[in-house]
């Protein structure tokens, strides 16, 4: 069954009615920022004039760095199941950033899922199982980065309440990952089987690593980024002011927008403004932060498509050329303890 949804949800007819009502509800969301704050546009314009590029290519260079402390987490979640390189995981890390900034919902992740079901023939729904634990580890990595930056600076209340709700639903949902996993919940469908089995095949220890020790990693690069990339309109930001921005625009994602489009770009003008910066420079800082997240991601996915011609969904590649590659291997890793 959880095939059948995944293979379901790739139909292109229903990924361009998705990308289309997720773009529409992420313009709705910027649009509402827009006139709540009665942002002017020719100040908006008058912002970008005096732009410093230089911290920008280094805010793009740093996004790669980014995603390649983003495919160590999902490659280390991944490895007892798929025998991966790193190598192949970041360029599936790249490939699946293209699709999800086509599409909403993160759509690209579930692209990912079908391409190495299709590929490796392990269970979707198995392969799926460990994307949600990757995903789980994700948003552990900002519970655990939160009290490294209270050192070093003073969190706005709010965060704090941000810290309950996600902290909350990460251990509520990791705690029913781990009984899923535990073998005490046998009964069900094959699929929820396959399901449970990917919550399972990381061992404790392997989870204690990435939960402690690398995911917090990209969130503490990003607020670095996001630190220097101020500095491209003058906005000296602390880490602590640079990660409540970061955590701002992550919260407001949940607006599945395709590429995060419009949320982004509301959630971080506000926690901008909430320290005081001007809301026409806290907006331009942030759209224009948010190109060099997704541009130098976007460019390599294309790139890695047309070298290697993979095929997503059949028999036929989505370019007109498709070299041979060598299969991936597939395999279950010792795990230690």
């Amino acid at each position: 069954m959880a095939e059948a949804l995944i293979e379901s949800a790739a139909r292109p007819q229903r990924m361009w009615l998705r990308t289309v009502l997720g773009l529409a509800a992420g313009m709705i969301a910027a649009g509402a920022v827009v006139v709540y704050l009665r942002i002017s546009q020719q100040e908006l314009i008058e912002s970008l004039h005096d732009v410093a590029f230089e911290p920008l290519f280094l805010a793009a260079a740093g996004g790669l760095v980014l995603m390649a402390l983003q495919a160590l987490r999902w490659w280390t979640v991944m490895r007892p199941l798929l025998n991966l390189s790193y190598g192949q995981a970041f360029k599936a890390m790249m490939v699946g950033f293209f699709f999800n900034v086509l599409l909403p919902a993160r759509g690209g992740d579930l692209l990912r899922v079908q391409y190495l079901g299709k590929r490796t023939g392990i269970s979707r729904a198995k392969l799926l199982g460990t994307e949600i634990v990757d995903f789980c580890s994700d948003k552990w990595g900002w519970v655990a980065s939160f009290p490294i930056l209270c050192l070093i600076g003073s969190p706005p209340a709010w965060l704090f309440k941000a810290l309950l709700v996600i902290g909350g639903c990460v251990l509520g949902v990791g705690a029913l990952l781990g009984l899923m996993g535990s073998g005490m919940w046998r009964r069900g469908p094959a699929w929820l089987g396959h399901l449970r089995d990917g919550f399972a095949v990381n061992h404790w220890k392997r989870l204690l690593l990435v939960e402690t020790v690398i995911a917090p990693l990209p969130w503490l690069w990003e607020t670095f980024v996001i630190a220097l990339a101020g500095h491209a309109l003058g906005l000296e930001l602390t880490p602590m002011q640079a990660f409540a921005t970061l955590t701002a625009f992550n919260v407001a994602t949940a607006v599945p927008s395709p590429g995060n489009a419009g949320s982004f770009e509301a959630g971080g003008t506000l926690a901008l403004i909430a320290f005081g910066i001007p809301k026409e420079t806290a907006l331009a800082f942030i759209f224009l932060y948010h190109l060099t997240q997704v541009l130098p991601g976007f460019v390599g996915g294309i790139l890695i498509l047309v070298v290697e011609g993979e095929t997503l969904f059949g028999e036929r590649s989505l370019f007109h050329f498709r070299p041979h590659l060598p299969d991936v291997a597939v395999g279950v890793e010792p795990d230690p303890g």
